[in-house]
């Protein structure tokens, strides 16, 4: 993993000289929840930030590799209120790798879609304020799709938005499993689900 940054780094900025490549970096906010763990709702909040490159294929299509810190997780506050005093944070820290497919349309705008591996960086978890639960151990690497769309609002500068949903379970689930565990493609666990609002910065300027 450490080669693959290295080596991520030294070609990122020599994209900006070729014809077809161009490069540049991306920072936004993350709104997640954790699909199978019985808390709902896009209540934790995060950051992502990191650097692409991509190769234009023809005008309207093009790959984008990125590699990027990005916080997902989960959390229920207590509420005092109505007496309920169940919480529960679960934050967790990856480097995420996506490699998307991007079409352009209308000149400034794009649909995107696409898979993204995550490496594991940290971890926390805690419930009614007591942390290190006992649960299920946390997988060091996952997968996840991307679907997205983005528009141009300056020649340098593009806003985004993106659905990110695990593809395979966040934890190493064993059965029997919680009854709040969901299934989705072929095994039982919990997954991420993710909204995040970013602004990415090309090297190369954007001819409209």
């Amino acid at each position: 993993m450490q080669r693959i940054m290295i080596l991520f780094i030294c070609i990122l900025p020599m994209v900006s000289t070729a014809q077809k490549f161009n490069g540049g970096i991306i920072a936004g906010g993350t709104l997640s929840q954790v699909d199978g763990d019985t808390w709902a709702g896009y209540y934790k909040v995060g950051f992502l930030a990191g650097a692409f490159v991509s190769l234009r294929l023809s005008p309207h299509s093009s790959f984008q590799m990125e590699m990027e810190y990005i916080q997902k997780g989960s959390r229920k506050n207590a509420n005092l209120e109505t007496g309920d005093l169940n919480s529960y944070l679960l934050r967790l820290h990856y480097l995420e790798i996506p490699i998307l497919y991007q079409y352009t349309f209308a000149r400034r705008f794009a649909v995107e879609i696409g898979p993204a591996a995550d490496v594991l960086l940290g971890s926390y978890e805690e419930v009614n304020g007591m942390a290190n639960p006992p649960t299920e151990p946390l997988r060091q690497v996952t997968l996840s799709g991307i679907a997205g769309l983005s528009a141009y609002i300056a020649s340098h500068l593009k806003a985004g938005f993106r659905f990110n949903y695990s593809l395979i379970s966040l934890r190493n689930s064993t059965a029997p499993y919680p009854a709040a565990y969901r299934k989705i493609l072929f095994e039982y666990g919990q997954y991420n689900n993710v909204l995040s609002f970013s602004l990415s910065w090309d090297f190369k300027a954007r001819d409209f």
